[in-house]
């Protein structure tokens, strides 16, 4: 595990190419190959988490999520960090850690329900506060008032305040620094991988946006889920250019 002293070590300014995408999404498949049903686990369970949360609790299953899912998420991450290190899933491990940095993983839950916020606030311009009130208590009746289009507009509007969390949650959980230098250093990650960053971050739109009218495009985003993992052992550990 990257400790943070190592955070030091950061690599050159030199731009990533966008070659560098097809570096990260052969690791994530080759990932995928050797454990396709553990590693197919880890990418459904925050969805799954997510949907009994929003469909048994009433009201504020909806927002209940939006805090749970994402440490859902840093757990799974941790697992599959334990995977590529040490070739190994432990829950347990990922658990103790987990809760070794309870403090960070609220900051982050926080900045992640902040992306639901930022979702609402576009839904409030863009149809009215009723609506984004109905969207944030799970009101079905409110909801359905959205056709598909508008639904795909607010749930790819989400994908651009997403990206203050793109290397900040890998760097604070697996990293193990703190916030600020986090953000500082997503910041500094996204400007250098612009190229790259920029090509993965518009498959996974069409991909968020495409699930509302194909809901089978779920599948592939899932799968995409490890590419951000290798961008980030990118940015730590940059390897020569292909």
């Amino acid at each position: 595990m990257l400790a943070t002293e190592d955070v030091s070590l950061l690599p050159s300014s030199r731009a990533w190419p966008l070659r560098r995408l097809w570096h990260w999404c052969g690791s994530a498949w080759r990932l995928f190959r050797h454990v396709p049903v553990r590693w197919a686990g880890l990418a459904l369970l925050p969805m799954l988490v997510e949907v009994i949360l929003q469909l048994s609790i009433p009201l504020v299953g909806v927002a209940l999520s939006k805090l749970l899912v994402p440490v859902v998420s840093m757990g799974c991450l941790l697992m599959l960090d334990q995977r590529v290190r040490d070739g190994c899933f432990d829950p347990a491990l990922g658990m103790r850690r987990l809760r070794a940095m309870r403090g960070r993983v609220l900051q982050l839950a926080l900045l992640s329900a902040g992306v639901f916020v930022f979702q609402l606030s576009v839904v409030c311009l863009w149809l009215d506060p009723q609506a984004a009130l109905g969207m944030a208590s799970g009101d079905m009746a409110v909801v359905a008032r959205f056709n598909r289009l508008q639904m795909a507009g607010v749930l790819a509007s989400g994908m651009l305040p997403a990206l203050l969390l793109f290397f900040t949650t890998p760097h604070m959980v697996l990293g193990n620094v703190p916030l600020c230098i986090a953000l500082r250093d997503n910041l500094r990650w996204l400007h250098r991988g612009w190229r790259p960053l920029s090509g993965y971050m518009a498959v996974l739109t069409g991909l968020v946006a495409g699930s509302v009218f194909q809901p089978w495009l779920l599948l592939p985003l899932l799968m995409l889920g490890p590419v951000g993992y290798w961008a980030y052992r990118d940015a730590i550990d940059p390897r020569p250019a292909d």
